[in-house]
């Protein structure tokens, strides 16, 4: 048993496996959900496997809700220190982009396109 173990800790999970944790959260389009259902039908192996991720997610959303929103008063303290934030200058590497774009920009509407639109 012990060999077989490392085995399959040695493989990479097939697609259908890496598509579990997703199937479970119920986010995966309508295609990937029916291939994923197929499988768990035909592999019990693979559904003993989703069971414990179905299990795992159950848990972690438990937790998570259990912790609590933040209280109104860290909030306020959290907006205070955002407006308390001093206005930050855009960096000089957007401002030298808009200017080199700017002047490509104002060249191409001044420029004739081709040999043909030039004056004689």
């Amino acid at each position: 048993m012990m060999a077989v173990s490392k085995k399959m800790l040695d493989q990479e999970p097939s697609e259908i496996e890496m598509l579990l944790p997703f199937h479970a959260a119920g986010t995966l389009n309508a295609r990937d959900t029916r291939r994923v259902d197929e499988a768990l039908a035909s592999d019990p192996d693979l559904a003993r496997q989703y069971a414990v991720i179905r299990e795992e997610y159950a848990e972690t959303i438990h937790l998570n809700e259990s912790l609590g929103a933040p209280s109104a008063r860290a909030m306020q303290k959290l907006f205070a220190a955002i407006d308390g934030e001093p206005v930050r200058k855009p960096s000089l590497s957007t401002n030298i982009s808009a200017r080199i774009s700017e002047f490509f920009t104002s060249r191409r509407a001044s420029a004739p396109c081709c040999c043909c639109c030039r004056p004689a």
